[in-house]
């Protein structure tokens, strides 16, 4: 019993002294909430519901500001063009890591300072509703056929989640991840739009994105890269494992500041993102999105980013780029 209530002292100390250290700081000015994707995409929609559970909380107006192109690298070099200021934040994805082990941003997470970690989504492969791919099984002996026969769509750069769950996908048909014909949007609903008009054949995006087309009958998911099968709308959809193939993916949500933020500023957002992380509004969108949540604060985060590295390097190492789908 003492020793229970000795470690309830100790988190109690330190949630004190967090919330003081917060308390010391804040922003004086708007803030920027850099986003690195189009408007629609799931970082922005993400992005402004923070920005919705933050009025009246943080005391200036925090502005979402979508600056989208190379995986997201704009937004990110742009918010490191202010080092040390609090008034520049971003949400980041797995692109924070994976650019800079492709060679595509010089920028990777020990270039910023990390705030948070926030969510998990996995990823789905979705058709139009009248497409010739039934199943997952459908695709696979397509492309055994002939990988260049099928279009996928993806956002937002090659070698991210999306493009990781079909390149596995081909890899445990036998085929040469390098021959998929890709195309890379700004944002998801972009990819989406050319399975609708016919365009693409298959757009490879976070689960829930396609949900609103597939509850109007003009889209089918066939399968999702997750351990286990969602809830909800996604309750019927199967895995990969249980098609035989050991694939998981997903895309996680984390909040980034520019190099050089002091601890005052970083326990500042620490927090904010924390009420927000456990507000009923933030916990509805999780439920009906099939998200997994995983707040981590700054610590955890820095360390978690160290390990995702690790194990995208590993991934990455023999996924070369994909043929541009016409």
């Amino acid at each position: 019993m003492l020793h229970r209530l000795a470690l309830l002292a100790g988190f109690v100390s330190a949630l004190n002294v967090t919330t003081a250290v917060a308390q010391s700081w804040k922003p004086e000015k708007p803030v920027e909430m850099i986003v690195g994707v189009a408007a629609g995409g799931s970082v922005d929609i993400h992005a402004r519901l923070v920005q919705k559970l933050w009025q009246g909380v943080v005391p200036v107006p925090v502005n979402v500001v979508n600056r989208p192109s190379a995986g997201s690298a704009v937004a990110w070099n742009y918010m490191n063009q202010h080092p040390g200021d609090g008034h520049f934040i971003s949400l980041t994805s797995n692109s924070i890591v994976i650019n800079s082990i492709l060679g595509q941003n010089p920028l990777n997470y020990t270039d910023i300072t990390p705030l948070c970690q926030l969510v998990n989504e996995y990823i789905a492969l979705s058709v139009k509703a009248d497409s010739p791919y039934k199943t997952v099984q459908d695709l696979v002996a397509a492309l055994k056929k002939d990988p260049e026969s099928v279009r996928f769509g993806l956002a937002t750069s090659l070698g991210n989640p999306n493009h990781i769950a079909i390149a596995l996908m081909a890899r445990a048909a036998g085929v040469d991840p390098k021959k998929l014909r890709v195309a890379v949007f700004t944002a998801s609903p972009q990819a989406m739009t050319g399975v609708l008009g016919g365009h693409l054949d298959v757009v490879a995006s976070n689960a829930s994105g396609p949900q609103v087309y597939v509850q109007s009958g003009t889209m089918r998911t066939l399968v999702v890269a997750a351990p286990k099968r969602l809830g909800g709308g996604l309750a019927t959809v199967p895995t990969f494992k249980e098609h035989k193939m050991d694939i998981v993916s997903g895309f996680w949500r984390g909040a980034i500041g520019p190099k050089g933020l002091k601890p005052e500023q970083v326990a500042y957002w620490e927090e904010q993102f924390a009420k927000a992380a456990q507000s009923p509004e933030w916990k509805a969108e999780m439920e009906k999105g099939q998200l997994e949540q995983t707040f981590m604060r700054a610590a955890e985060s820095r360390k978690f980013l160290e390990a995702e590295s690790k194990e995208y390097r590993a991934i990455l190492t023999d996924l070369g780029p994909a043929k541009t789908a016409q």
